[in-house]
């Protein structure tokens, strides 16, 4: 049995530990038997009420070989004494101050089980960890031996518990997900036989994985390097491409999101995040603006060189760009304006371009209008747009049906707008807040009045 005590201390009422509302119960519970005239304290207290679970573990390692609650209360020169002790072993209170004993009352019964239940489970917890610990260190033992780095004789007479590399005495290391062992120290021959690699940046040094543990099935691997700096990042500190997806007749797949799905190649890392020379790279790909395309569905990455299509698109604005990989980007329906007259494709979004509001027919590009803006009158397809002065909707010649009036000022409007003009309707909102009003000047200009 182990003579050495260890212990949980309850001293803080925001610290959110999952016993603390047990332990406040247990306590209350016990000041209010031994003294039911005296107001029970209300939570504990780092200066006032600290209390504290206090264990030793027996020889075996596997389970507490006693378990003591103690209810403590601090005094005039800030020390804490002891005031009730409570054995989770036998369930009696030893009252300190008052020197007798007390079976525990039935009320705080099941909290001061599952209290012990809780030790109980933390010993067998640390103890299965330090054996498991024990067992990949004895891995990392056999493995330098294996490889001619250690004898035998050696191996067995370098201790099991130490955390140290039995080859060049540099900390041990160990895959943030496996826990495989190796040496901290790359220039030792023991990190070459169970290499582990480690994010590049000071703050993720923590994330380090073997290569067994590099690659995940259906998502990036954890760590890659950039094709620029050749340094090691996060895979969330990387720009990748996952790779196009391709059907077993060499057309677009209809899933990407499949992980057993064939690609034109496996995820690769495009550039860095962490360099303006690496981001500027010429081969960082683009970022697909379908919302459907396989570099979205997956996950947040871009389309490398390899991977665009000669179906590919790009917008005279510069703003929207397609890989022409995607499913929907090979069908008929594209969402994209085509000009009736040069036939140049536009994206939905383009200032170069409009639609009708109401048909949705596509007008003239900005530079068709302009070649056609002297004969505009004798267009005969009709695909010059008007735009309304008050909306700002672009209406064909077919869907322009002269406007209506504005109910107040009488301006022109198209038949998508309100009875009243947007100016109208703003100067009337004013008028309701603060009683003032507004009227017309001799030349149309809009004149307020404010009470």
């Amino acid at each position: 049995m182990s003579n050495q005590w260890q212990g949980i201390i309850f001293d803080d009422p925001r610290s959110g530990h999952p016993m603390l509302p047990l332990v406040i119960k247990v306590m209350r519970c016990i000041y209010r038997t031994v003294n039911p005239t005296r107001p029970p304290p209300f939570t504990v207290m780092k200066w006032r009420h600290s209390q504290s679970l206090s264990y030793q573990v027996h020889e075996d390692g596997y389970v507490p070989s006693i378990v003591i609650l103690n209810l403590r209360e601090g005094q005039q020169d800030s020390t804490m004494k002891t005031l009730f002790t409570i054995n989770l072993n036998t369930m009696t209170v030893n009252d300190k101050v008052r020197n007798r004993h007390f079976p525990v009352p039935n009320e705080i019964g099941s909290s001061l089980r599952e209290l012990d239940e809780y030790v109980r489970t933390i010993v067998r917890e640390k103890k299965e960890a330090e054996v498991e610990e024990a067992r990949r260190r004895q891995a990392f033992y056999r493995c330098l031996f294996d490889k001619g780095l250690i004898d035998e004789d050696y191996g067995k007479s370098f201790s099991i518990d130490s955390l140290l590399c039995p080859i060049c005495s540099s900390q041990q290391t160990s895959c943030s997900k496996c826990k495989i062992i190796s040496c901290s120290n790359s220039d030792c021959a023991a990190s070459s036989a169970v290499p582990i690699v480690r994010c590049s940046q000071a703050f993720h040094q923590a994330r380090q994985f073997c290569t067994s543990c590099l690659e995940s099935p259906g998502s990036l691997p954890q760590l890659g390097r950039c094709p620029t700096c050749s340094r090691l990042f996060c895979s969330r500190e990387l720009n990748w491409c996952v790779g196009r997806p391709i059907s077993d007749d060499g057309g677009i797949a209809t899933s990407s999101s499949n992980p057993e799905i064939t690609r034109v190649h496996s995820a690769r890392p495009l550039s860095c995040n962490a360099a303006i020379t690496c981001m500027s790279n010429g081969q960082n790909g683009r970022q697909c603006s379908n919302p459907g395309c396989w570099s979205i569905q997956l996950c947040s990455t871009k389309v490398c060189p390899e991977c665009t299509t000669q179906d590919s698109f790009s917008c005279p604005c510069g703003r929207y760009w397609t890989c022409g990989g995607c499913e929907s980007q090979s069908s008929t329906v594209r969402r994209l304006l085509t000009c009736p007259r040069c036939l140049q494709c536009f994206c939905p979004s383009c200032s170069y371009i409009r639609a009708c509001k109401v048909c949705r027919r596509v007008g003239l590009c900005n530079d068709c209008m302009e070649e056609v803006s002297e004969e505009a009158e004798h267009t005969p397809d009709g695909n010059l747009l008007v735009q309304c002065q008050n909306c700002q909707s672009h209406l064909c010649n077919a869907c322009d049906d002269g406007g209506k009036s504005c109910c107040t000022c009488s301006r022109v409007l198209c038949r998508l707008c309100e009875e009243e003009c947007k100016r109208c309707s703003h100067f009337r909102r004013i008028c309701g807040d603060d009683y003032g009003f507004f009227e017309f000047g001799s030349g149309g200009e809009m004149i307020y009045h404010n009470f």
